[in-house]
């Protein structure tokens, strides 16, 4: 086959050429014919030859090092070639080496080099790879090798790399003239000056290489063969969550390599574009994967932000002043001044009020940059008329890029909110006028973390939440036991993403990067042996590649409660039905509110009176909406009507509370539901959303239990209660009149005051007919008042309470943004 258009470029890497084995792969990889291949070094034969190079200026000793790399090329050739074969390779190689060891030994003795000693030396390593790759394909295939110095010819200025397209052009052309092949394999990274001598195309020079002769060759597409699937929505190594994109478009992945993508360099993209060549970057170790595709093509569908990247030693400058308001030319003298001492400006920030500058260069750079600028703005720094010049060398630049921003209004936003709420502080802001890059400085340590916010806000669903279960007793092995069965139908039907990653109790817990298995966490959690430990457990649940997290504290402790303010802090969403926080001491729940609402951190606490029943919710809505003069009565205890029910059917006291601890409505000790304690708590919690700075010693509790028979067993309280029967029938009869029933009652007055007490109530009442243990609540307000609100069912148990605590999670999510 003669030179035609339509020819595939293959571009294959150093890890791609790793050992002899590497380079075995490459021709499955290939189709065998109208084909080049742009060859670099193996694997690290750069990096040694540069080593040797270093070594040499320094006069450090090279010759094991040289007799290391070639071991290693003369290795390669005999893996990979017949003896017959080898013969021309292992004598060039070994002229080769001698020309290396000659200029090292001058480099040596002058203690120094010039670039263009570098440039040879530095070029071997893509001629060995290239003449063994030509002599390995070339027992399959008719294959011509092409030394890129006498194809590709350059010229340099001001740093910048100039392709003589025409020469270049027109000497490939010569080269190939009436030349029939399958396949070219050609040098990467090396080229000539406008006089012939041998240079180097620069940092990614294969890259380099391969988009020029794509273009030269008028190619169909170009591949870049490499050791990753493609290009990452983040780098991989900082975002666990990130995912192969499969496809860009120029523009995209141009934005992407200038901030630090590694995967393709900016100078791998340009040559292409004239032509519209798509690049197809594939894995070398993994053929099948799909890739990422790069081409003029636009892409319309989601996600607006295609990838992130990030450039993590930078160093922030910045010019301050009033005396630069209105005067022009200030920027053009900042700039200039850089350009002459060849500093390269990353990103530029300026405040419209002209009062500062600022812009962002290589941490090694930055130094140079405020000596130079200094010295430009001397006279303007002695009149005071520029405050200060400086640089903040801890600093990186995170970039989010896509074609889809452009006109999408609302993606800076979204970036900086998801920042703050990671409080995570933005030093310096860029977008340009296409909108198709957002570029924030942040402080380098928190560029990881950064990184990880904002991916797990555009490509998560919003609706995916990190959980940590708190307390897997009854009520939360129900709650995860609900979850369980409903996880499926809520991905499938409302893209909501539950993740349990954690489960405590007081003495152990049981944590998991993605997903704990609720089919069988009791025996995962049984067999953990991992000690409890609150703040591993937190900053496990919270976690940056996943946009929300909340704690469900479904215990009853006391302990845990005093951790609130620590899972507020951290940015943790609260659910629960444990009513310590809210009826414990007055300050402290002032506190957890007051930091909820500091960090846009969700509270929910609906199952803290009357379980699943929407107490808290109504009378929050009635607050809201501006209702008023708000009194509630309630029977919010089970076991409590139940034994008033039975009560009035003519059961004795004891009785009563004797069959409702046989049934299991009591807590274990029956006494812990007849002081009347948890009822006052659940009227505090009322009272306090009320407005109310009451505590639980603010309120008149009338105890049922004899006070004979409170600080003996429960076996003895059981046992001796029958004998105060009597009394407590006379005590509730002188509370009673004729055709009323008595309740075990907490209360609420329009004024603030809260009792728990027995009252009596006739037969209009909506108490009047409560029966077994269901709760009750009524609420009298301004616009309640003749015909009150009525809210009533189950109070306790563990399935209404979980049911209240799901239904609280669900409500959570429906909060939730990004």
């Amino acid at each position: 086959m003669s030179f035609t258009s339509g020819m595939t470029v293959h571009k294959f890497g150093g890890t791609s050429l790793q050992d002899a084995n590497a380079y075995a792969r490459i021709p499955r990889l290939l189709k065998g014919y109208n084909e080049a291949l742009i060859i670099s070094a193996s694997a690290n034969t750069t990096q040694i030859l540069q080593q040797l190079i270093d070594h040499a200026k320094i006069k450090k000793e090279i010759a094991a090092l040289l007799t290391t790399l070639k071991k290693f090329q003369q290795q390669l050739i005999a893996d990979l070639l017949e003896k017959e074969q080898q013969a021309p390779l292992l004598k060039q190689l070994e002229q080769d080496i001698v020309d290396i060891h000659d200029i090292l030994h001058t480099i040596d003795f002058v203690a120094d080099y010039t670039q263009s000693m570098c440039d040879r030396i530095l070029g071997y390593g893509e001629l060995w790879s290239t003449q063994l790759m030509a002599a390995f394909l070339g027992k399959m295939r008719k294959v011509i090798y092409i030394d890129a110095t006498s194809i590709i010819f350059i010229s340099v200025m001001n740093g910048i790399i100039n392709i003589d397209w025409q020469r270049s052009r027109m000497a490939l052309e010569n080269f190939l003239h009436h030349k029939k092949f399958d396949q070219l394999i050609i040098t990467g990274f090396i080229a000539s000056t406008t006089d012939g001598v041998r240079t180097t195309l620069g940092r990614n020079g294969s890259d380099f290489s391969a988009a020029i002769f794509a273009n030269l060759l008028d190619a169909a597409a170009l591949i870049k063969w490499t050791d990753v699937d493609g290009i990452c929505s983040a780098d991989p190594h900082k975002v666990k969550s990130a995912f192969t994109i499969r496809s860009l478009s120029y523009h995209e992945a141009l934005e992407l390599a200038y901030f630090g993508t590694d995967i393709i360099h900016p100078r791998a993209v340009y040559p292409v574009i004239a032509k519209q060549i798509p690049i197809y970057i594939k894995n070398t170790w993994n053929p099948e994967a799909p890739g990422t595709y790069i081409s003029a093509h636009k892409n319309i569908l989601p996600p607006v932000v295609r990838g992130l990247s990030s450039i993590d030693h930078v160093a922030l400058v910045n010019i301050e002043g009033s005396g630069m308001i209105g005067v022009s030319g200030v920027a053009a003298r900042v700039f200039q001044q850089l350009h002459l001492v060849n500093i390269s400006v990353i990103l530029i920030s300026q405040a419209s009020s002209e009062h500062s500058i600022c812009f962002a260069v290589s941490t090694h750079q930055a130094a140079l940059a405020v000596q130079v600028l200094k010295n430009q703005f001397f006279h303007e720094l002695n009149q005071k008329q520029i405050e200060a010049i400086s640089a903040d060398n801890n600093c990186a630049i995170l970039a989010a890029v896509g074609d889809n921003m452009v006109g999408n209004p609302g993606i800076a936003g979204k970036i900086f909110s998801m920042l703050a709420r990671a409080n995570i502080n933005i030093r310096a802001i860029s977008q340009g006028s296409s909108e198709r890059n957002i570029s924030v400085v942040v402080h380098r340590h928190q560029i990881v973390r950064a990184l990880r916010v904002v991916h797990s806000g555009f490509y998560l669903s919003k609706k995916t939440i990190s959980i940590g279960v708190i307390g897997p007793g009854n009520v939360g092995s129900t709650f995860l036991s609900q979850l369980q069965k409903s996880i499926p139908i809520l991905n499938q039907k409302y893209s909501v993403n539950i993740l349990i990653r954690g489960i405590m109790n007081s003495k152990k817990m049981l944590v998991n990067d993605n997903d704990i298995d609720l089919s069988n966490w009791k025996s995962t959690f049984e067999h953990s042996q991992t000690p409890a430990d609150f703040s591993n457990f937190i900053e496990h649940i919270v976690s940056d590649d996943i946009p929300h997290a909340a704690i469900i504290d479904c215990s009853s402790s006391q302990t845990v409660t005093e951790h609130y303010p620590t899972f507020f802090k951290r940015g943790l969403h609260l659910i629960t039905p444990n009513k310590k926080g809210n009826s414990g001491d007055y300050t402290f729940y002032h506190t957890i509110k007051t930091i909820a609402k500091k960090k846009h951190c969700h509270y929910l606490y609906e199952t803290t009176v009357c379980a699943g029943l929407p107490i808290i919710k109504t009378l929050q809505d009635l607050i809201q909406t501006g209702d008023e003069e708000i009194s509630i009565e309630g029977i919010v205890s089970g076991t409590l009507a139940y034994i008033f029910d039975k009560l009035s059917k003519g059961r004795t006291f004891s009785q009563a509370v004797l069959q409702a601890y046989q049934l299991g409505y009591t807590e274990p000790d029956p006494r812990d539901d007849l002081t009347g304690l948890d009822i006052a708590r659940k009227f505090t919690c009322l009272a306090r959303e009320l407005g109310y700075s009451i505590a639980i010693e603010d309120i008149a509790i009338f105890n049922l239990v004899p006070p004979a028979l409170r600080d003996v067993s429960k076996e003895q309280f059981l046992e001796e209660l029958p004998q105060f029967d009597h009394d407590i029938q006379q005590q509730m009869q002188s509370k009673c009149k004729k055709h009323e029933k008595l309740y075990y009652v907490g209360s609420i007055t329009t004024d603030g005051k809260v009792t728990v007490d027995i009252k009596a109530y006739s037969a209009n009442h909506p108490f009047f007919n409560l029966k077994g243990t269901d709760n009750i609540i009524v609420f009298t307000t301004k616009r309640y008042r003749d015909f009150p609100l009525v809210i009533q069912g189950p109070g306790a148990g563990k399935e209404v309470t979980a049911a209240g605590v799901f239904a609280d999670l669900l409500r959570l999510i429906s909060f939730l943004t990004v």
